[in-house]
């Protein structure tokens, strides 16, 4: 049976490889276009947050957030230390929730079992990504891309709420939280951002190579690649829609993520139908949504606009700057003292 697999994954990978050559101009293109869509929009509103995120995670300045929300992780009988990666998981956009619960894992903060709870819930398109780039940006309604967060984290809250159905208690005494010092807290941030951006920038280019030679129906593109499908679709779909499929993620994110679901021993099926779940909750959430504040109707009239590039990513880059200078001067200081 593993001859039989491997041999099938040889002949796509090679039929593939041969399409992209016999077809390359088609394929640069929409390897280009793939390129522009991550570097204008996934690497500006998701880098920033990420390291940022990844630093208070590092550092352990996460347990004020951890302390604060101890109610709901005591709730959901998730260890503390679960807090601030639910938070940036719900407002960070893929992978936050992905990469921070993958941290809490290796450094043993949270089990197996654990883990995957968090990621039945912790797969969301972000705030940055959904209300900037996708809502201002792509469909050029930024009250749309507010009722479409809203949506999907409103879904991936009562997925959250039923978690406690899958899992058993853990003391927090079990828990060893890590710490580092501030400047190889942040070292270790941005090379953990910069790996996860990286590896979804790598996935979108690839999609859209393929997609520039495969011609698949615009339905469908969303749930194969999430960023460019909806840029290219996402004006012509119902906004019910465009929440499930934010929901789901698309099959790029997906392969993106799978080698960290592997890690805790989480099935793909597992995986699969909780983003199916996620999908169908979002969608009944948004149709209500937009009952309670209609968006006008032109709003969803085809469009036919570039790709969205964002103009304010300099304020976050600037505060990340300033942000990692005050973060070396402290050690620096806290150096010479010792």
């Amino acid at each position: 049976m593993r001859i039989k697999k491997d041999s099938l994954l040889l002949i796509i990978t090679f039929g593939l490889a041969g399409l992209l050559i016999a077809f390359s101009a088609e394929a640069k293109a929409g390897a280009q276009n793939g390129m522009s869509l991550a570097g204008n929009i996934i690497v500006p509103s998701l880098l920033p947050l990420l390291i940022i995120f990844n630093l208070v995670i590092f550092s352990g300045a996460g347990r004020i957030i951890d302390n604060i929300l101890s109610p709901l992780t005591r709730a959901l009988r998730l260890p503390r230390c679960a807090g601030a990666a639910i938070l940036f998981g719900l407002i960070g956009g893929y992978p936050t929730g992905a990469v921070l619960t993958n941290t809490l894992f290796e450094n043993r903060d949270i089990d197996e079992n654990e883990a995957r709870c968090l990621m039945r819930f912790n797969v969301n398109g972000g705030a940055g990504f959904i209300i900037t780039a996708l809502g201002t940006g792509i469909l050029q309604c930024k009250r749309l891309g507010l009722i479409l967060f809203a949506a999907t984290t409103l879904g991936a809250i009562v997925i959250m709420l039923l978690s406690p159905a899958f899992l058993n208690r853990r003391s927090d005494n079990e828990i060893t939280y890590l710490s580092l010092p501030p400047a190889e807290a942040l070292n270790k941030a941005v090379e953990s951002a910069v790996k996860a951006v990286l590896n979804l920038s790598a996935y979108i280019v690839l999609f859209s190579a393929v997609a520039g030679i495969i011609t698949l129906p615009k339905v469908l593109l969303p749930i194969a690649e999430i960023t460019s499908g909806l840029s290219q679709n996402g004006k012509a779909l119902p906004p019910e829609a465009v929440a499930a499929l934010l929901s789901f993620s698309g099959f790029c994110i997906h392969l993106q993520l799978f080698p960290i679901i592997k890690g805790f021993k989480m099935k793909y099926a597992d995986f699969l139908l909780w983003r199916v779940i996620h999908g169908v909750i979002s969608f009944a959430v948004c149709k209500d949504l937009l009952l309670l504040f209609p968006i006008k109707e032109e709003v969803f009239s085809n469009y036919s606009g570039g790709v969205f590039v964002p103009t304010s990513v300099n304020a976050a880059l600037s505060i990340l700057m300033i942000l990692g200078s005050a973060v070396l001067i402290f050690d620096i200081e806290n150096r010479k003292r010792a």
